[in-house]
């Protein structure tokens, strides 16, 4: 049986392999997968993206933007940073749930907005209490579900990549993202591969990616409203440290 990084890199019917990534937020990309898609690019697979949401709650790194800045203004910074990113690791395509081509035929376009969290626990996070009825987590699965399908009738990708179950750190986006692409995925009869949440979980292959290190940091340092990169750690705006993501957990779920 082939192993999961080996599906990525298998042609489909249509021609070419395709993967096509499912992330929360802007940086997530990078923060959870950038060497995989990195390593993915440099072996000339056209890496596909798609965020779901522009990371509008996300704390602010102190001293990056004006005390100005207007939610408006911040959505901006956050798009031009995804960007930035997504060209320094080698993705393709980007796109945004909710725009066509990633929305459902015949509506206009819906931005989702970032739901926020809050800590429960060390590492851990939950819901925040947010009333918005157009976040990520408060609008309908099945919408969202018709948005992504409608991506996936345009690009044919071969597979998708998405967090496991617990979404990286339990951010309500990730785990909803989570449950996005598993949907999807059936509905659409596409393999689906999970990427990781803790270094010691059971059931995935481990691939070393650290032959992309440089390139994950380029593509982190796009981020300067989220993040730092300090003595090869992602030292996040809550504070929290991070090794760089070198080594991925992968697994096949469909």
């Amino acid at each position: 049986m082939s192993s999961p990084l080996d599906l990525m890199t298998v042609a489909g019917h249509s021609g070419a392999p395709a993967p096509l990534f499912v992330h929360a937020h802007p940086d997530d990309e990078t923060v959870q997968t950038g060497s995989l898609m990195a390593w993915l690019a440099a072996h000339g697979l056209a890496v596909s993206l798609v965020t779901c949401t522009r990371g509008e709650q996300g704390e602010i790194v102190a001293g990056v933007l004006p005390e100005s800045t207007t939610p408006a203004e911040l959505v901006r910074v956050r798009e031009n940073e995804l960007a930035k990113a997504v060209g320094t690791l080698g993705i393709a395509q980007a796109f945004m749930l909710g725009t066509p081509p990633a929305r459902a035929a015949g509506l206009e376009q819906h931005d989702y907005h970032d739901s926020g969290m809050a800590w429960i626990a060390e590492g851990l996070a939950g819901p925040a209490d947010i009333d918005d009825p157009q976040t990520f987590t408060a609008s309908s699965l099945d919408d969202e579900v018709a948005d992504l399908l409608a991506l996936i009738d345009q690009l044919r990708p071969t597979v998708l990549v998405g967090y496991d179950r617990l979404g990286s750190y339990g951010h309500p986006d990730h785990v909803r993202a989570h449950e996005l692409a598993v949907a999807a995925a059936q509905k659409a009869d596409l393999p689906m591969i999970e990427v990781a949440s803790e270094p010691d979980a059971e059931g995935f292959e481990w691939f070393d990616l650290s032959d992309q290190k440089q390139t994950v940091i380029s593509a982190l340092r796009c981020y300067a409203t989220q993040l730092r990169v300090v003595d090869d750690q992602i030292v996040h705006v809550g504070g929290q440290h991070q090794e760089l993501p070198l080594v991925v957990g992968l697994r096949r779920v469909h």
